[in-house]
């Protein structure tokens, strides 16, 4: 091992391909695991997720609107991992600010959620639209990176995803006690005293920096923010956010290194979509916690 440490070649795919590679799958697991988890708890509702209030979408919206411009605006903008992640950051801040005027207007979390939904769809109709008039070759481009990918990252980005991802984990700390709180419902939250405005807003800001961060660098990534909070909490033996908490970041940087791995698939040259593999990998697992908690319930 010392001595391939040693290698300039196996140093360099070390700390240039592989290190990053596995930081960034590591992020992006934890962080759309606790954005699924605060999404879940406020909502009370197992199927939302991180990308539920169209922040994701916001994302693609950024993205495509770059990668398309010279067939849409007769602009070719210089293209590279920083353009797409620019534009992807500013397409998710976008959409954020639209959430956060609706939720001030919005006072129920069930409309806002509803909201989120319609906002979402709204901006997929659009993107629909924007690849319609698009040459094949921009689309491909754009599809590419709808793909989802933990390889595009350099060193410096993993890193810098990394710290993002533990900012946005460490103050969701902070929202334990009005987390456990909403899972009684807005009423008990507020007869003991939780400031519902504030709480809604930190889970929003919180959500949308973890997901814009992570959607910015490694594209939208299905289903690691629906099943593995679902899937914690169904596991655990205790509803406390003390527990679910870390246990859902936890899992969700091992599920997103596993799917990862598989998406890499050993022994051949071959690269699958990280969307792809997530689904396949989640979809089963929460079909089968589902059916054996009904079981035991029977």
């Amino acid at each position: 091992m010392g001595n391939e440490l040693k290698n300039p070649s196996s140093a360099f795919i070390l700390t240039n391909l592989r290190l990053p590679r596995v930081l960034t799958a590591i992020s992006a697991g934890m962080g759309l695991s606790v954005s699924g988890l605060l999404m879940q708890t406020y909502f009370r509702n197992s199927l939302a997720g991180p990308s539920i209030l169209g922040i994701s979408t916001g994302a693609g919206l950024g993205v495509a609107l770059v990668t398309m411009s010279a067939s849409l605006f007769g602009i070719d903008f210089f293209l590279n991992g920083y353009s797409l992640t620019i534009a992807s950051v500013l397409g998710s801040i976008l959409v954020l600010l639209i959430v956060l005027l609706l939720s001030y207007r919005i006072g129920s979390g069930v409309l806002l959620l509803i909201a989120g939904v319609l906002l979402s769809s709204f901006i997929g109709a659009f993107l629909m639209i924007l690849q319609y008039f698009t040459n094949p070759e921009d689309v491909q481009k754009y599809l590419l990176w709808t793909m989802g990918s933990t390889s595009t990252t350099s060193l410096f980005d993993a890193v810098l995803l990394l710290f993002i991802v533990i900012i946005g984990v460490f103050f969701t700390f902070f929202l334990i006690q009005p987390l456990n709180a909403l899972m009684l419902g807005e009423k008990y939250a507020t007869s003991l005293g939780i400031d519902l405005k504030k709480t809604r807003l930190l889970i929003i800001l919180i959500t949308g920096l973890l997901t814009g961060s992570i959607t910015a660098f490694c594209g939208p990534i299905a289903f690691i923010g629906l099943a593995v909070p679902h899937f914690v909490r169904m596991k655990s033996t205790s509803a406390n956010h003390n527990l679910v908490l870390p246990y859902t970041a936890l899992v969700g940087g091992i599920a997103m290194l596993v799917a990862d791995a598989i998406a890499q698939v050993p022994f051949y040259d071959i690269q699958l979509p990280i969307n792809a593999v997530t689904s396949i990998i989640a979809a089963p697992i929460i079909i089968m916690t589902i059916v054996q908690l009904k079981s035991v319930r029977d």
